[in-house]
């Protein structure tokens, strides 16, 4: 410690400071500054990688319709309970929304911005009567000086409303750059989206160009050089019958001793396909999803869709599943008064039912194992009378 006090000219601490400073770590902001990361770039991110890109677009719609068809149970101990508040709240939220509508809105905003805020409704203590989104890009944490939120902030239309941190459920991914915020995975695959979104809009320049790359029109003879209106003529001429869809590839007539000169370059040129397909598999990658579900071309990473759609599953959609279980639990479990917990209901997944159905019969075969055992394996409770 003194050699790092001479090293950087700090005094050392006095021991009874270290102490003090030694029974908690220090959560501070980072510089520059992400705690207010997600209010400014939502609209962006939202703008060009939900609304403007149609990969981005069907993959976020792909894992949270997945997730929202996916219900929960409500287990005490290694029971199910059949009939629990917490069941009629889910499957009802608020008078607007049903639970799989609430579920896929809650994952969106997460996938879109890193972060998901839901607000219980009702009395300060006890059962919440009802569950409400808030949009990411309303929300503020408060910070609290031990490292847990002190509260939230909303702010629409310039009316701000404050928010205990009891009251509401922050589902956030990890950012290695803040305490308070997650990492958006739009702005994670933010370039590949750029380059997709100026691909398209490239071609689609191009199209309505008549196919063909920028140029210039150029006179060798300095002889005779173009009057202005002669200029604004030909102008108008190239813009009213060359351009456009309707006139690709119409031959151009030049006059005057007037030239081409191609300024720009051909798609075959750029590899504009490939590149554009490069850029949809890596924003597949941020969110997870098998390109071949996404039909994008030359993405045969699997041998049929089935087996993409059960990866999508296996290492996607259950592992977020299991995570908003768990903030689920630990957030509205208290409030009902008694130790349930919630578990994502993957029996009647359709994406498993194979993978399923091959485990039920390597169990079914295994002749070193009872009925009871079997049973047991499998989640069911075991018979009388099984051995």
């Amino acid at each position: 410690m003194a050699f790092l006090g001479t090293l950087f000219g700090l005094k050392p601490a006095a021991p009874e400071r270290v102490e003090k400073a030694a029974k908690a770590p220090i959560f501070t902001r980072v510089s520059p500054g992400s705690a207010v990361a997600t209010p400014r770039r939502y609209d962006r991110l939202a703008r060009e990688g939900y609304q403007q890109n149609v990969v981005a677009f069907r993959a976020i719609n792909l894992v949270a319709k997945a997730l929202a068809s996916i219900p929960f149970a409500v287990m005490q101990g290694e029971r199910r309970l059949s009939d629990h508040p917490i069941i009629n709240l889910l499957s009802r939220p608020n008078p607007r929304l049903r639970g799989e509508n609430f579920l896929y809105n809650f994952v969106g905003y997460y996938l879109i911005a890193g972060n998901a805020y839901a607000f219980a409704a009702g009395p300060e203590k006890g059962a919440p009567k009802e569950l409400w989104l808030l949009r990411p890009d309303t929300v503020s944490v408060i910070e609290g000086s031990d490292g847990l939120p002190a509260g939230f902030e909303q702010q629409v239309a310039g009316k701000k409303q404050r928010f205990d941190a009891g009251a509401v459920l922050h589902w956030k991914t990890f950012n290695p750059l803040s305490d308070w915020y997650g990492l958006a995975p739009l702005e994670a695959a933010a370039t590949s989206i750029d380059a997709h979104n100026e691909g398209s809009r490239w071609n689609l320049a191009l199209i309505q160009n008549g196919g063909t790359p920028s140029g210039v029109l150029y006179q060798e003879d300095s002889d005779h050089i173009l009057t202005e209106s002669q200029f604004k003529a030909l102008k108008d001429q190239v813009e009213s019958k060359y351009t456009g869809a309707l006139n690709a590839g119409r031959p151009l007539l030049l006059e005057g001793g007037l030239k081409w000169q191609d300024m720009g370059l051909s798609p075959k040129d750029m590899d504009w396909t490939a590149a554009k397909n490069v850029s949809a598999r890596e924003i597949a990658l941020a969110f997870g999803v098998p390109p071949q579900m996404l039909g994008i071309p030359d993405a045969q990473t699997y041998s049929n869709y089935a087996e993409a759609r059960q990866s999508l599953y296996e290492d996607t959609i259950i592992p977020i599943a299991h995570d908003i279980a768990a903030e689920l639990t630990n957030w509205l479990g208290p409030k009902f008064g008694d130790s349930v917990r919630l578990v994502p209901d993957l029996d009647d997944v359709p994406a498993l039912a194979e993978k399923r159905a091959r485990k039920f019969d390597r169990i079914a075969g295994a002749a070193f194992l009872s009925d009871a055992e079997k049973r047991t394996i499998l989640g069911f409770k075991a018979k009388t009378g099984d051995k």
